[in-house]
């Protein structure tokens, strides 16, 4: 057998290595922010060239201006927005263009709130009632919440990821005093009546139907973390329920929240009773419904009974 050339021992056979478009990814997607706040958009683009990086708001280009600064920093790239006005809301463009190609990614600025996380405890003390409460970060102040709960059947939760997916009937309720005209925004999809703070009992549905509930948050709060809490009734014993909550400024709703799961008890607890409460991070203030109002006085009235008949 012939011996190999000795350079041929060593040939190797390179590889090769196909060029790409640049690669984008983004910081933060959605990016919260408020009038007269400042607002970082920051995009991390890669590329085997050099390649250029521009920003634009819908399909008109950025340029570096007082209000808009434009920063890059290797790999990472900033648009940066001073003192933000109404119209800079919207969605936003990085894009990265090289003689191998042209990449884009969005980035959207937006002055609705952030979505709501609940903060009360699982279990209730009572049976027939549960105490919620929830916190938002907005930089706008929130005008009003929506709160859906339902009853969980065995396979409610594995089966419905949406609010409406299952297409089960919602039913809408507005409280508070201070109704604000929304006799006329009442959107539900069965006619549905809610009397001093109850469900009206005489109309039927499934136990595991979505109800609603809209809380006006007021007064309103111009801190950046706000919240509320609001005392469910007519809930069946020692049963499982999920909730979800929205909340809306003047620049829209948020997302949902996620699936809050809480069980009623199949005892009661004595506790004072709860209205609504509305709270911000530095301050608290109770609002209560009209019908524990209905029961205050009608106690003072039965205390001053008592007085006279002495």
């Amino acid at each position: 057998m012939e011996a190999l050339p000795p350079q041929s021992k060593h040939l190797t056979t390179k590889p090769l290595q196909r060029a790409n478009p640049p690669e984008i990814s983004v910081e933060n997607p959605i990016v919260y922010s408020g009038e007269g706040q400042e607002a970082m958009l920051v995009c991390i683009v890669h590329g085997e060239s050099q390649p250029e990086v521009l920003w634009h708001k819908d399909t008109m280009q950025i340029d570096q201006t007082e209000r808009h600064v434009i920063e890059n920093r290797g790999a990472r790239h900033t648009l940066i927005i001073r003192k933000v006005h109404p119209q800079d809301f919207g969605n936003y463009s990085c894009i990265a263009d090289n003689q191998l190609g042209k990449t884009r990614k969005t980035v959207t600025l937006t002055g609705k709130p952030k979505t709501a996380v609940f903060r009360s405890v699982p279990n209730s003390q009572w049976k027939d009632k549960y105490n919620i409460s929830w916190i938002v970060d907005s930089h706008s102040p929130i005008e009003e919440y929506k709160l859906y709960y339902r009853q969980v059947d065995g396979d409610t939760l594995q089966t419905h990821d949406g609010i409406f997916i299952d297409n089960r009937k919602t039913h809408t309720t507005y409280l508070g005093d201070n109704m604000l005209d929304y006799n006329r925004k009442i959107s539900s999809y069965d006619s549905y009546a809610y009397n001093t703070g109850y469900h009206n009992l005489h109309h039927k549905w499934s136990k595991t139907d979505w109800r609603d509930i809209v809380l006006p948050a007021f007064p309103y709060s111009h801190h950046y973390t706000q919240g509320m809490s609001y005392l469910i009734r007519g809930l069946e014993p020692d049963q499982q329920y999920e909730a979800r909550v929205q909340s809306r400024n003047r620049y829209g709703w948020s997302d949902f929240s996620e699936s809050f799961l809480f069980t009623t008890s199949n005892t009661d607890t004595e506790i004072r009773d709860l209205g609504v409460t509305h709270y911000s991070s530095s301050r608290a203030s109770v609002i209560f419904t009209s019908e524990v109002r209905s029961m205050l006085a009608a106690l003072l009235l039965d205390i001053a009974c008592r007085l006279v008949s002495f």
